[in-house]
C-alpha cells in the first residue's frame, strides 16, 4: 500500500488541525465548573446517550448488546443502528472507560454522559484531518507549501461550517458519519482494497443511513469524475469487504426498519427540507433558524476566486455537487427533489433533506481550498485581469454592502419608535455588522497579495486564522448550554433508587419523569414502558397508543407507575414520593409469564385490541392468536372451560435469555410479557418449538401436559 508522504511541516499542521477542535469546544471540557457549558439537552442527551450507555455497559460485561429491555417493553438494540453497537470508536471507547472503572450513578458502568461529548470533539478532530489529507492527493503536488495552505483552508471550511457546528452536534449519528466522507473519498481512490474497504465500512457502521446513503452516493460520483482506471482498482473488492465488514449491522437494521414506524413513508413525510426563506443564512446565519448552509463570508469569497484559479473539470464537478446539494436541501420546495424521489434508490426512503448539505458544505470547502492556491502563485497576463476584475467588483459589493448599513440601522430605529414587537431590520442588522467586518478584513488581506505577502507562511496563516474567526464567531456557541442545575446529567434521585431497588419484580411507566428522560431508564436499567427513539415497532407503537392504560399495564407486567399528581385507586397504592414525584404500586400485577386455557383467533390487529379491551375479556384466562395454532405435540389447540392446576417458575432471566419451568395437568398456552419479534428462538425440553405471536404483541408457546423446561433466547 502506498500511502502519502508527509513532512514535519504536514505532521505539524495535522497535530494543529487534529487539536483545534479542542479549543472550539473549550467550554465543554474545562475544569473550571464556572465556565464549563454541556451540549443541550435534546436528542443528545434524551436519544443518543441512553442508547450508547446500554450498549456500552453490554460490551463491558462481555455481552452481545442484541436485545434492550429498557424501551417500549423491549426491543432490538443492535439492529438500531443509531445505538452504534458495531461502530469502532464507540465500541473501543466503552471497553477503554468500563474496563478502567469510573464511578457512575452509585455503580461501575461503563459509559459516563462525558464520553458522549468527547466522542464530539473526536469526530471534528477526524473530518478535520482527513478532509486536510483528502485536499492533499487531489493537487499534483500534494507536497508544497501552496498545496498545504489550501488543504489547511479546505479543512477549516468544512470542519467549522454551519453544517458540522449544527444539528449533526445533536444528532451525533450524522456528525459521525459525516466526518468519514473525506476519509471515505481518500481511501477509496487508493489501491490497498482492505484499507478503501474498511473506510467504506466505517460510515456504514455509525449510525446514519440516511447520510451514508450520501455518501457513498457522492462517492460513486467521485469515482466516475476520475475516470481514471489506474485510480479505481479493486473497486469491486473494495466494496465487498465494506459490505461483508458492515453486514453485521445492515442485515438486523434493515429487518428492524421494515417492522417500525418508518416503514411506510409517504411522499408528503420525506420530502420536508428547509424553506427557501432560509436561503438567506448564507451571508446572515441563525436569522431565520439553523444555519446548515452558511460556510463563512471568506469562504464564499474564495470559492468566487476558485472559478479563476481552479481547472475546469475542479470547478464542474465541485460547483456541480454543491449546487445539485443545494438544491435537494430544500426538499419538496423546489423540482429537483421529487425527480430523485422518484429515480434516486434511498431517497423516497429518508425525512429532513436539509441533511444533504453535507456535500454541499464539503464541495465549497474543496473550492475554498483551489481559491486560496490561486492566491498564493504568480498568474498569466490574461489571469491577472480576470483578477483585476474580481477586486473591481469584490470592492463594489464591499461598498454596496457598508452602504446597506445604513437603511438596516435606520429600519431598526424606526421599527424601535413605533415599539414593532419583532424587529426585522435589528435581526439583520446584528449579522450584517459582522458580515462587514469580516468582509473589510479580507479586503486587507487580499491587498496583501499584490506585495506577495500571501506566499509567505505568515501571510497564508493569516488568512486561514481571519476564515477560522469567522466560521468560530458564528458557530461555536451553537448547541451549547449553562447547566440547568448542580446534579449531573442521569443522577439518580430517590425514586430511580427505590425503582432500582424493586426492579426485579416487574416493569415501570415512567412516563418520561426520570431524570434523563423519556430514554432514561435504559440508562438506569429499569424495563420500561416508555422511550425516546426514532425507531419503534409498529405494531407495540399502535397497541401502546389503542390499549386501554390498565390493561396494557397488566399484559406488559407492569409493577410500578411514576407520576407528578394523585392516582391512588382500587388498583394502585402510593409506596413512595419525592418532591413533586410519586411512586404507585399495581396492587394485584401480572407475572412475567402466565398460562391461559382459552384462545381466540382475530387476525385483524385493531380488531384484537377491541376485543382485548373489552370488559367480558379475562386477560388471566383467555388470548388472542393471530393465526390458528397448529402443535406438532398434541395437535389443534382446544379451549378448557377452567384452567387446570399448574406451576410456573422464571428461574433466569436476562436480556436476551428466559428460562422457564412449567408443570401443568393439561395443554396450555404460555403468554410471555415479552415483545414478539423476529431472532427470539423457543425450546421445549430441548427441542425447537414454535414461538406464536400472541395478544397482537407478545410471545406465546404451547405446552403439552406434564413438567417441561422451556427456555427463549434473542439472537
Amino acid at each position: 500500500m502506498k500511502l502519502i508522504k508527509t513532512s514535519w511541516p504536514d505532521l505539524l499542521l495535522i497535530t494543529l488541525l487534529a487539536i483545534l477542535p479542542a479549543l472550539f469546544f473549550w467550554r465543554v471540557i474545562t475544569p473550571n465548573s464556572a465556565d464549563r457549558m454541556d451540549i443541550a439537552a435534546g436528542d443528545f442527551t434524551e436519544q443518543y446517550f441512553p442508547l450508547r450507555a446500554f450498549v456500552a455497559q453490554q460490551w463491558v460485561r462481555g455481552q452481545i448488546p442484541l436485545w434492550n429491555p429498557y424501551l417500549y417493553g423491549g426491543q432490538p438494540a443492535l439492529a438500531d443502528i443509531q445505538s452504534g453497537a458495531l461502530y469502532p470508536p464507540h465500541v473501543l471507547e466503552a471497553l477503554i472507560l468500563g474496563w478502567g472503572g469510573p464511578q457512575l450513578l452509585g455503580r461501575e458502568i461503563g459509559f459516563p454522559l462525558w464520553a458522549l461529548e468527547w466522542q464530539v470533539i473526536v469526530h471534528f478532530s477526524i473530518a478535520a484531518v482527513g478532509t486536510y489529507l483528502f485536499f492533499r492527493q487531489l493537487h499534483e503536488n500534494p507536497l508544497s507549501r501552496q498545496t498545504r495552505f489550501g488543504a489547511v483552508i479546505a479543512s477549516l471550511a468544512f470542519t467549522y461550517s454551519g453544517y458540522l457546528t449544527g444539528f449533526p452536534v445533536q444528532q451525533l449519528t450524522i456528525l459521525e458519519v459525516s466526518a468519514w466522507l473525506p476519509w471515505v473519498l481518500l481511501g477509496i481512490a487508493k489501491r490497498s482494497a482492505i484499507l478503501g474497504g474498511i473506510v467504506l465500512a466505517i460510515p456504514l457502521l455509525a449510525g446514519h443511513p440516511q447520510t451514508a446513503m450520501y455518501v457513498i452516493y457522492f462517492t460513486l460520483a467521485y469515482l466516475l469524475w476520475l475516470s481514471q482506471k489506474s485510480k479505481i482498482q479493486n473497486l469491486k473488492s473494495k466494496i465487498i469487504i465494506a459490505f461483508c465488514l458492515a453486514a453485521p449491522q445492515l442485515f438486523p437494521t434493515l429487518q428492524f426498519i421494515t417492522h417500525s414506524v418508518r416503514a411506510n413513508m409517504s411522499y408528503e413525510s420525506v420530502s420536508a427540507g428547509l424553506p427557501l426563506t432560509e436561503g438567506i443564512a448564507v451571508l446572515y446565519p441563525g436569522y431565520l433558524g439553523g444555519s446548515p448552509e452558511y460556510v463563512g463570508l471568506v469562504t464564499l469569497v474564495l470559492v468566487a476566486l476558485s472559478l479563476l484559479f481552479a481547472p475546469k473539470q475542479v470547478k464542474l464537478f465541485w460547483g456541480g455537487a454543491a449546487t445539485v446539494s443545494l438544491l435537494l436541501a430544500f426538499g419538496g420546495h423546489t423540482f429537483l427533489y421529487p425527480l430523485f424521489y422518484l429515480l434516486v434508490p434511498g431517497f423516497g426512503l429518508v425525512r429532513q433533506q436539509e441533511r444533504v448539505f453535507l456535500i454541499y458544505s464539503f464541495a465549497l470547502a474543496i473550492l475554498a481550498g483551489y481559491g486560496a492556491i490561486g492566491l498564493t502563485r504568480p498568474l498569466p497576463k490574461l489571469m491577472r485581469s480576470h483578477y483585476t476584475l474580481f477586486e473591481h467588483y469584490f470592492y463594489r459589493v464591499l461598498i454596496l454592502f457598508a452602504t446597506a448599513t445604513a437603511f438596516f440601522i435606520y429600519g431598526s430605529t424606526m421599527a424601535t419608535a413605533r415599539g414593532d414587537k419583532v424587529n426585522l431590520f435589528y435581526g439583520v442588522l446584528r449579522h450584517h455588522l459582522f458580515g462587514l467586518l469580516i468582509l473589510g478584513g479580507l479586503a486587507i488581506l487580499l491587498q496583501f497579495r499584490a506585495r506577495r505577502w500571501l506566499r509567505r507562511t505568515w501571510g497564508m496563516s493569516l488568512l486561514a486564522g481571519w476564515l477560522a474567526f469567522n466560521l468560530f464567531t458564528v458557530n461555536w456557541q451553537f448547541n451549547l448550554e449553562k447547566p440547568s442545575n448542580k446534579t449531573e446529567p442521569f443522577s439518580p434521585d430517590g425514586v430511580v433508587n427505590f425503582l432500582q431497588q424493586h426492579r426485579q419484580q416487574g416493569r415501570i411507566v415512567s412516563g418520561g419523569l426520570l431524570p434523563g428522560g423519556n430514554s432514561a431508564a435504559s440508562v438506569y436499567e429499569l424495563a420500561d414502558l416508555t422511550g425516546n427513539t426514532p425507531l419503534q415497532l409498529a405494531t407495540v407503537d399502535n397497541f401502546f397508543k389503542k390499549m386501554s392504560a390498565w390493561r396494557l399495564w397488566q399484559l406488559m407486567n407492569v409493577r410500578y407507575v411514576v407520576a407528578d399528581r394523585d392516582l391512588s385507586s382500587a388498583g394502585l397504592s402510593q409506596v413512595f414520593a419525592e418532591g413533586d414525584l410519586r411512586i404507585f404500586e399495581i396492587t394485584d400485577p401480572f407475572p412475567k409469564a402466565w398460562l391461559v386455557s382459552q384462545v381466540e383467533v382475530i387476525p385483524d390487529d385493531n380488531a384484537a385490541i377491541a376485543r382485548l379491551s373489552a370488559d367480558n375479556f379475562d386477560l388471566r384466562r383467555q388470548a388472542v392468536l393471530a393465526e390458528p395454532l397448529d402443535n406438532k405435540e398434541f395437535g389443534s389447540f382446544q379451549n378448557f372451560r377452567s384452567l387446570p392446576s399448574a406451576d410456573l417458575t422464571v428461574t433466569e432471566i436476562s436480556p436476551t435469555h428466559l428460562k422457564i419451568e412449567v408443570s401443568t395437568a393439561d395443554n396450555q398456552l404460555l403468554v410471555l410479557s415479552q415483545i414478539y419479534y423476529p431472532g427470539w428462538q423457543a425450546t421445549l425440553d430441548g427441542q425447537p418449538t414454535t414461538l406464536c405471536r400472541v395478544n397482537v404483541i407478545q410471545q406465546g408457546i404451547a405446552v403439552p401436559t406434564g413438567s417441561h423446561t422451556i427456555e427463549l433466547t434473542f439472537w
